[in-house]
């Protein structure tokens, strides 16, 4: 019966991961396929193969971040900020200085749960919202609205990034996308196609790493709260689930990121790419978990907004922004609402 409890968490991660591989493969190679560059099943695979480079080489800074930077489950930590005394009542809450198994579970579920539908309703929405917003929402329903408990410090820099990042990288893509636009006008047309044809792949590519070092620890960081010493067989866990899940159900938002936002060419999947990837592998490497959806759509709206704005799609961004706003506030509310009924 001992090894029941481990195989359902795992399990539970595998499933995250595969919700992430179907929601988040538009962000890696859907202006790879929107712009016509190379098929939906050959970008998949450069994907995969990356997603678990980029997770088992730097996926450990996000790991930690929320499997241990959210909630105060380590009593040592709690004492420090609150005193010897408040440690008795920690100590009610977590008797294993960690999440317990259930909490780890309803947050990873929770967390999947609402990435499905969104990914059913062919929304790239954010999977490291999602996941921080059940391993909150689990806390809430272990402690309840006591702030204490949570590292508030680390989820203000958190929500700060998911603001910041979707604007960098809009901002990047558009100076991008000008400048090559300029390149453009004094090249050989068709060398410069079949040079930027390489670029965009090579930049789905570096979107895929970056996916991996950001992604694979909101798949299986909870998961490192009751594995502490098993990161890298964590890290290619998450990036193998994320892999299934871009191979089985990636095409529908891949569908809306490439095609539904505004046209794509060469330059303009180049330059949303690059953007998306330079941005959340900068907070990847701070720990940070970072949207790539919103990355990837803001550097896709960058690329439009040269155009002007009649050439964004307004109706399906407002569609997304929405998805964004209430992926997170549901993960978190119904993480909260199970534990508490279960407990």
């Amino acid at each position: 019966m001992e090894i029941i409890m481990p195989l359902v968490l795992i399990l539970a991660g595998f499933y995250v991961g595969w919700n992430i591989g179907a929601n988040d493969a538009a962000n890696c190679i859907g202006t790879t396929v929107g712009a016509q560059i190379i098929s939906y099943r050959k970008a998949v695979t450069i994907m995969a193969v990356f997603v678990i480079l980029g997770g088992v080489l730097q996926g450990h800074h996000v790991m930690k971040t929320v499997g241990k930077g959210i909630v105060i489950s380590d009593s040592q930590s709690y004492e420090e900020h609150n005193g010897v005394e408040a440690g008795l009542e920690f100590r009610s809450y977590f008797p294993d200085n960690r999440l317990s198994d259930r909490a780890i579970l309803i947050a990873l579920l929770s967390a999947g749960f609402f990435v499905t539908l969104a990914t059913f309703s062919s929304v790239p929405v954010s999977t490291s919202q999602a996941i921080v917003g059940g391993v909150a929402g689990t806390g809430m329903g272990i402690v309840g609205m006591n702030a204490s408990y949570f590292k508030l410090g680390v989820l203000l820099k958190i929500f700060g990034a998911w603001v910041i990042s979707p604007v960098l990288t809009m901002v990047l893509a558009f100076v991008l996308y000008t400048i090559l636009g300029r390149l453009l006008k004094h090249a050989n047309s068709l060398v410069w196609s079949n040079v930027m044809a390489v670029a965009v792949v090579i930049s789905a590519a570096y979107v895929s790493y970056s996916l991996g070092a950001n992604d694979v620890g909101n798949a299986i960081g909870p998961l490192l709260s009751k594995y502490p010493d098993k990161g890298i067989p964590l890290a290619i866990l998450g990036g193998v689930a994320m892999a299934v899940g871009a191979f089985t159900f990636g095409s529908r938002v891949t569908d809306t990121v490439g095609k539904s936002i505004t046209p794509l060419d060469y330059g303009g999947a180049l330059s949303a790419q690059f953007a998306a990837a330079f941005g959340v592998h900068l907070f990847s490497m701070a720990g940070i978990p970072v949207s790539t959806s919103q990355a990837v759509v803001g550097g896709v709206i960058g690329v439009g907004l040269t155009k002007g704005m009649n050439a964004v799609s307004t109706k399906k961004i407002s569609r997304i922004f929405l998805g964004w706003v209430i992926t997170p506030t549901c993960a978190a509310l119904f993480a909260a609402m199970v534990y508490r009924l279960l407990a």
